[in-house]
């Protein structure tokens, strides 16, 4: 049986001040749970594959999206998601098999959206997923009537990537 990960709380945060009044949030979701035994634990290499493997291959994790085309820029991916008529062009950045950074590079003038996946293991282990936010445009700001839906849409969504990464890892795609 494979477990749905734990999530943990919304905190605020901010990565980038400059941008008042830009919605902020993040979370953690944890990956291995010693007290749960129907938990099978997973690498921490295996986790870092999983995130590697959502930024290049994305219709895997999000079955909405319609086409997806990738170059290489250095050590980065730049990637261009086709949604319907919605085109998102965003930049992968991959930080010492730590964490994956996504930033939209093409956003509206006076928009901006930045998240990271950080992996964080406070214990041998205890491993988690630290999944931060930072929006900004006349649909994202902190006091919207719509933070509460589009912070759930993200969790879930976050919690959704963390079995999805699970289920590979079980099926022997993410070992060594």
């Amino acid at each position: 049986m494979i477990e749905r990960p734990r999530e943990r709380p919304i905190v605020a945060t901010s990565m980038h001040p400059e941008l008042a009044g830009a919605l902020r949030f993040e979370h953690l979701v944890q990956v291995n749970d010693r007290d749960d035994p129907r938990v099978t634990p997973m690498a921490r290499a295996q986790l870092w594959r999983g995130l590697v493997m959502r930024a290049q291959f994305p219709a895997s994790f999000v079955p909405w999206l319609d086409e997806c085309t990738i170059e290489r820029d250095g050590d980065d991916l730049l990637r261009t998601l086709r949604f319907g008529q919605q085109i998102v062009r965003d930049r992968v950045h991959f930080d010492d098999d730590a964490a994956v950074e996504y930033t939209i590079v093409d956003a509206a003038e006076g928009s901006s959206f930045r998240m990271s996946m950080r992996i964080e293991q406070p214990t041998r282990d205890g491993l988690f997923v630290r999944f931060t936010y930072e929006s900004w445009s006349p649909d994202h700001q902190d006091g919207d009537s719509h933070v509460g839906a589009i912070r759930e849409a993200y969790r879930l969504a976050d919690i959704d990537t963390i079995f999805r990464i699970r289920q590979l890892a079980q099926s022997g795609l993410l070992d060594d």
